[in-house]
């Protein structure tokens, strides 16, 4: 017998639903033992980490109620954690290596700053190239390593065309943060849409959004299915209510501006402000 049920994600829960799925995808299961996984640290990527028993990533770049901002410092924890036959590995100082290491065999996950509603996605990046990250995504492409996309409905955007013909680093003259671009991703993409799916068997759609108190960037759900299936789901959810953001700790603390990551930014209101103050 069908059942139907509301459910209210937060962001954050949202992102350890979907690490819950992908960390049961057979392109993750397969791989983890036999093969080679990069994991490039997002929070969303984090959180699989976390699932898959590596504990949290280094989080560098991230979108704050600031604006376009990076971390305070360098922590110790990977920041792109190589997954090889199920041994992590801490490859943040030879990531283009790694990345032309990999074959077709092997995958890349990574999360996504942007989404739209035909499928494709970005990832931002404040450094020229998108630093040593985005010179070694675009050698895994070119090798034909696949990848996997884990991002939030609330990455959602309406056209990542549109996008992407504004942004850019150059050509911004202010900015509340670093200015960005958007590189290209290809892959499927997981949200929490398709993790009810493949954790479930189970059809989501999303109904409404919350920008209430600490609920700000929430999802509501109605969830479709048998009722055993819609069952684990509630009560999956309900286990998810509280949850944090995954990174690692250090990483958390955002510059304030005048840091040393600002040499490489463009834009930014608060390096100017901090220079200002000198």
């Amino acid at each position: 017998m069908a059942k139907k049920v509301q459910i209210t994600l937060t962001a954050n829960e949202g992102k350890r639903l979907i690490a819950k799925a992908a960390g049961r995808m057979p392109e993750i299961q397969n791989r983890l033992k036999n093969h080679k996984i990069l994991l490039c640290g997002g929070t969303t990527v984090s959180a699989l980490s976390e699932e898959l028993g590596f504990g949290p990533l280094r989080i560098s770049g991230r979108i704050d109620a600031s604006g376009t901002r990076t971390a305070l410092k360098k922590a110790k924890a990977p920041h792109n954690l190589l997954l090889d036959h199920g041994k992590g590995q801490n490859v943040d100082s030879s990531i283009q290596k790694v990345a032309e290491s990999l074959n077709d065999k092997d995958l890349v996950v990574v999360g996504a700053n942007a989404i739209d509603p035909m499928g494709r996605a970005a990832l931002a990046f404040a450094a020229l190239g998108g630093g040593s990250r985005g010179y070694a995504l675009h050698s895994a492409y070119m090798q034909g390593v696949p990848m996997l996309i884990l991002a939030g409905i609330n990455k959602l955007i309406p056209d990542l065309g549109a996008a992407q013909a504004h942004s850019g680093r150059a050509g911004i003259d202010l900015s509340m943060g670093a200015a960005i671009g958007l590189y290209n991703l290809f892959g499927p993409v997981i949200t929490e849409l398709k993790a009810f799916e493949i954790l479930f068997g189970v059809e989501a759609v999303v109904i409404a959004g919350s920008g209430f108190g600490t609920g700000d960037g929430t999802r509501t759900f109605v969830l479709r299915g048998e009722e055993a299936s819609i069952q684990q789901a509630w009560e999956l959810c309900l286990g998810l209510k509280g949850a944090g953001v995954s990174a690692c700790e250090d990483s958390l603390f955002t510059c304030v501006g005048g840091c040393r990551h600002c040499q490489r930014h463009v834009g930014c209101y608060y390096k100017e402000l901090a220079q200002g103050e000198d």
